[in-house]
C-alpha cells in the first residue's frame, strides 16, 4: 500500500509540473494533448525509477509479452595450452577440457594418460598434457635340449646300438607385455609362460664281446656287431630279400675277384646288374640247414650273368665247394 501511495504522489507532482510547463509554453501548432501525455509519462518513469521499480513502459511491455525478460551472457573463453603427440598446441575455447580437445581435434584413447579430468572447466591457467600409451605383447621361445640315455643289453654284441625312443626338444614359450609411453619403454612384465618338457632319447647298446653269428657262419668275414638276428635267424635290419639257387666255387690262394677285391670265404659272385659290387649280404639256406653268413658281393661269372643262378659262394677249398653243391638260399640285402 505504501508503494501505491508513493506512486500516486509521484504522479501528482508530475501533473503539477505539467501545468507549469503548459502555462509557460505557448507555441502555435503544438499538439498539447500529446505533449501532456509525454510529460506525464516521463514524470511517472522518473518516479518509478526513484522507487527502484520498473518504468511504466517496461511494465506494459512485460505484461503484453506475458513472460519474464532474461539477459543471456556468452560463455567466457580462455587461452588453453595442449601438449600431445610431440606438439604444443594453443587454442582459445570455452567449456571443459573435453571441449578443448574436441576443438583441437585431438583424440584420447583408453590407455592414454592425461593430467586433468575431461569434465574439468577451463580457466586462465589450464594446461593439458597427454601422454600416448602403447601396449605391445611379445612371445619369446627358448628351446630345451633333450638328453640321451643309454641302456645296456647283453643280448647284443659290443658295438650294437639302436635308438628305441626318439628324443624330442622341449620349449619354454614366454609372453611379455611391454608398455611404451610416448614411444619410450617404461615397463615389461611376464604375463604368461607355457613349458613343454623335452623327451629323452633312449639308445640300447650291446655289451656282448663277440658276435654269435660268427659261430654259425661259413664266412670268414667277421659280421658287423650291429648285424643282429631274430629268433628265426633273420636279420633285423635289411631292405630286401632275394630267393634263388646258389652254387659254390674255389680259387687258388691270392686270387682276385672281378671287383678287384681279394677272394676269400665271405666274398660271393653275383650279377652286378641285380646286386651291385660292394653290397653287404647275409645268406642262409631256405630250410635253415646251413648258414653262409655275412658276405660281400665282389665277383661274377657266366652262369650269374645268364641268370642261371642267383649267387655263387666262395669256399676255402674245392672239397668244401663240392660239399655245398647247389642249394636254395635266401639272400638278405643289408641296410
Amino acid at each position: 500500500m505504501s508503494n501505491m501511495n508513493n506512486y500516486r504522489r509521484a504522479l501528482k507532482r508530475a501533473a503539477e509540473n505539467c501545468k507549469k510547463v503548459l502555462k509557460n509554453f505557448n507555441v502555435k501548432g503544438i499538439n498539447v494533448a500529446a505533449l501532456i501525455c509525454t510529460v506525464m509519462l516521463s514524470a511517472a518513469t522518473g518516479a518509478a525509477l526513484a522507487m527502484n521499480e520498473k518504468p511504466l513502459a517496461a511494465q506494459l511491455t512485460d505484461a503484453k509479452a506475458g513472460t519474464a525478460v532474461k539477459t543471456m551472457m556468452p560463455p567466457k573463453e580462455y587461452d588453453v595450452k595442449i601438449k600431445a603427440d610431440g606438439k604444443n598446441i594453443g587454442i582459445r575455447c570455452a567449456g571443459t577440457v573435453k571441449d578443448a580437445l574436441d576443438a583441437a581435434k585431438i583424440d584420447l584413447y583408453d590407455d592414454d594418460l592425461i593430467n586433468i579430468g575431461l569434465s574439468e572447466p577451463l580457466n586462465p591457467n589450464t594446461e593439458i598434457v597427454i601422454n600416448r600409451v602403447d601396449i605391445v605383447e611379445e612371445v619369446q621361445v627358448k628351446v630345451l635340449d633333450y638328453t640321451t640315455k643309454y641302456k645296456e643289453d647283453d643280448s647284443y654284441t659290443i658295438g650294437y646300438s639302436e635308438t628305441v625312443v626318439d628324443g624330442e626338444e622341449g620349449e619354454v614359450e614366454t609372453t611379455l607385455r611391454h608398455v611404451y609411453v610416448d614411444g619410450e619403454l617404461v615397463s615389461s612384465a611376464v604375463v604368461d609362460e607355457d613349458v613343454t618338457e623335452p623327451v629323452d632319447e633312449v639308445v640300447v647298446v650291446g655289451t656282448k664281446e663277440y658276435n654269435p653269428i660268427d659261430d654259425i657262419s661259413i664266412s670268414n668275414i667277421a659280421a658287423p656287431l650291429d648285424l643282429v638276428l631274430d629268433e628265426n635267424g633273420v636279420p633285423l635290419d635289411y631292405s630286401q630279400v632275394l630267393t634263388g639257387k646258389s652254387c659254390a666255387y674255389s680259387a687258388a690262394p691270392g686270387a682276385s675277384t672281378a671287383s678287384g677285391r681279394k677272394a676269400e670265404v665271405g666274398t660271393v659272385a653275383v650279377n652286378p646288374n641285380i646286386i651291385p659290387y660292394g653290397t653287404e649280404l647275409y645268406i642262409t639256406t631256405t630250410d635253415g640247414s646251413a648258414v653262409y653268413g655275412y658276405a660281400v658281393a665282389a665277383d661274377t661269372g657266366t652262369a650269374l650273368m645268364d641268370d642261371l643262378i642267383l649267387v655263387d659262394l666262395f669256399m676255402g677249398s674245392y672239397e668244401a665247394s663240392c660239399d655245398w653243391g647247389a642249394r636254395e638260399v635266401n639272400v638278405y640285402i643289408l641296410n
